[in-house]
């Protein structure tokens, strides 16, 4: 591509091509005149070069003018997805009548901070639920059962409060290179009236999808959908997601059914060598975040779970020298998924050679 970009130097040097028994050297009065429109011109050639890259969606996505993205998307009528909040329920137990009060802080040991969104009065049978949500949005609020316990302020008459069910509607703001997938999911590939690709692009339109696949049947259609954290969804985003896609369908388009992606736990052992600059521990946290992400990323779209790969990760670790008895799920063989199954990090053990 040609560039537009010229320096303030080239600029000086053009416009005073012409002039004859001149001075022109740096303090002189023409280079103190033509210095400033030079600067200002080389700034304007940069700009120009910039504009390409703006315009495009592709070139916007790769460098990094997420603005632009998003309007060009816009214009297709695909939109940016926001951030949420995790929401759930908490059991509180207390003394009959009871005040556990709206707004109340609610607390994982890790710090996470939720709100109950009314005032619960305990029942005659010791009993409340309240309804939470999280302080701020994204899906690190996402947390198991029985993680928020603790109450930083105590009430009279409450003892303890616990989330049964685990949290997992908690979703991060859609990133430039999912939004632009949809882009171009919807510009390059033939969505006709109800076709399969039609009922992909209804079901990545809901917050909290991040991969839909369908599969049409005689007289039904099958719509298989994972969540933005690449996880199994939940039964509330499944009939979001049935309802949406319900809505803007064609009438008389068969059965529907939505359904979440199948999870398979991936447990992972092995034994390493490690030199004297790493302890066990560190290794392990270090290779079980990396077997996650490459769990989450390459496995997701390729569905095979890959010893060798594994391996690969394991041994590019600081500190590890090498590894053996690498087992996935107690086996030596690589994990072939089917397309409703995804892979999700188990248990990481390693031990030493």
């Amino acid at each position: 591509m040609d560039t537009f970009y010229k320096s303030a130097e080239q600029y000086y040097s053009e416009m005073i091509n012409t002039l004859e028994d001149t001075d022109t050297s740096e303090h002189s009065i023409i280079r103190n005149a033509l210095s400033p429109a030079s600067y200002v011109f080389s700034q304007i050639s940069l700009i120009l070069d910039e504009i390409p890259k703006m315009i495009f969606a592709k070139s916007a996505l790769e460098n990094d003018y997420i603005e632009t993205l998003e309007q060009r998307c816009a214009e297709m009528g695909i939109y940016r997805k926001q951030a949420t909040k995790a929401t759930g329920i908490i059991r509180i137990l207390g003394n009959k009548n009871a005040v556990f009060p709206e707004q109340s802080i609610v607390t994982t040991k890790s710090g996470k901070t939720y709100m109950t969104q009314e005032k619960i009065i305990i029942d005659e049978n010791g009993v409340g639920y309240a309804n939470i949500a999280a302080s701020d949005y994204g899906s690190s609020y996402n947390c198991s059962e029985g993680d928020i316990y603790i109450m930083p302020v105590k009430y009279s008459g409450i003892f303890t409060i616990a989330n049964e069910e685990k949290i997992d509607n908690g979703y991060d703001i859609e990133t430039a290179e999912a939004l632009y997938n949809r882009y171009i999911l919807k510009v390059q590939t033939p969505a006709t009236s109800g076709n399969k690709y039609h009922y992909e692009q209804w079901a990545l339109e809901v917050t909290g999808v991040g991969f839909a696949k369908c599969i049409p049947g005689a007289g039904n259609v099958k719509v298989i959908i994972a969540n933005s954290n690449k996880r199994a969804a939940n039964d509330e985003l499944i009939k979001e997601v049935y309802s949406h896609i319900n809505e803007v369908r064609p009438i008389l388009a068969g059965t529907l059914t939505a359904v979440t992606v199948k999870e398979i736990t991936i447990n992972i052992t092995a034994n390493v060598e490690i030199d004297s600059s790493v302890i066990l521990g560190d290794v392990q946290n270090i290779f079980t975040s990396a077997a996650k992400e490459y769990l989450s990323n390459k496995v997701y779209t390729t569905k095979k779970v890959s010893l060798a790969k594994l391996g690969g990760i394991l041994v590019d670790i600081d500190g590890v020298i090498d590894y053996a008895e690498l087992k996935i799920n107690n086996g030596t063989s690589n994990i072939t998924l089917g397309d409703e199954e995804i892979a999700v990090i188990g248990s990481v053990s390693l031990g030493v050679i």
